[in-house]
């Protein structure tokens, strides 16, 4: 006998009857009548040319083949369950690439911790990651060439950008020399030679005007060094003071390597961005890893 010419519903039938423990409950269950239950199980019988029970009153005993049958649907429905089991769980996998763009000054090691954590999660994801000036990062937004951006600054109007919060960074003006023990004036800071990131940053004026109140526009720049950890060895070097996130900051200021300059109040802080453009395409992987990456960074520490 081939399976072709077994009735499945039939076999379900039995095996309802064997859970259920008798035609009545059976029936209640699969919402038929005991009659119709009673003509399947005896239909299967006939089928396979056998007795599965022994009708003792009212009662239905297995008899041999009638438990023979039963250990081998169970095996059978059993791995049916994990088979279809594992297909629904092969749907829920989220996968996909995602291009992330990263301006030079962000942390490598908070960049690090969050990679790492989302391969872990969700290792079907695949990241790509480039780094670049927050303006060219916004540009290649725009034109869709990455997915999301980590940005240091805040949306232009006229692009179609939508920017969620990210974190936040003090911004530690520090040197490679212990400073004196009182605050720097406003005359001493607009002689001290600065490294920067870029010719056109405001970042070292606007640390100035928060802790002075003051404008400034000739401030000595010695070195553009584009990226964070770049601009840090240079400070090592003697090259010049400049303005560091504390997340980059911390480890050579516990180290001693690196002293902090302080201003006239409270250290600055700069918001940090992830940044997409709403006009992309969504994809399951885009919600996947914009949802990983605003909760890892929700739950990091504050310095």
């Amino acid at each position: 006998m081939k399976l072709n010419d077994i009735d499945l519903n039939k076999l379900a039938h039995f095996m309802e009857v064997v859970r259920a423990g008798g035609v009545t409950k059976a029936a209640l269950k699969l919402t038929l009548t005991p009659s119709a239950i009673s003509q399947s199980v005896r239909a299967l019988e006939l089928s396979l040319d056998t007795q599965l029970f022994d009708r003792v009153g009212k009662q239905m005993v297995l008899t041999t083949d009638g438990r023979s049958l039963v250990n081998s649907l169970s095996r059978y429905q059993e791995g049916l369950r994990e088979s279809l089991a594992q297909l629904q769980s092969s749907k829920d996998v989220v996968k996909g690439r995602i291009r992330l763009g990263i301006f030079y000054g962000f942390s490598n090691t908070l960049a690090a911790e969050f990679l790492a954590s989302l391969q872990n999660d969700c290792p079907d994801l695949e990241v790509d990651v480039i780094f670049g000036s927050p303006s060219e990062l916004d540009r290649l937004l725009q034109y869709k060439r990455i997915d999301f951006a980590i940005n240091l600054f805040k949306t232009a109007a006229e692009l179609p950008l939508i920017e969620s919060k990210l974190t936040a960074d003090e911004l530690w003006l520090v040197s490679s020399q212990p400073p004196p023990r009182r605050s720097l004036g406003f005359s001493e800071l607009r002689k001290a030679p600065f490294v920067d990131y870029y010719r056109k940053s405001r970042l070292i004026a606007s640390w100035i005007a928060h802790h002075f109140e003051k404008r400034v526009r000739d401030i000595p720049i010695t070195m553009y060094a584009s990226h964070s950890e770049l601009v840090v060895q240079l400070i090592l070097q003697g090259v010049g003071i400049g303005i560091v996130a504390s997340s980059i900051a911390k480890p050579y200021v516990e180290d001693g390597r690196l002293f902090v300059i302080r201003g006239k109040k409270r250290q600055l802080e700069s918001p940090i961005w992830l940044k997409e453009n709403k006009d992309a395409a969504a994809s399951p992987a885009k919600a996947l890893f914009k949802t990983k990456m605003l909760g890892h960074f929700a739950m990091r520490p504050r310095l």
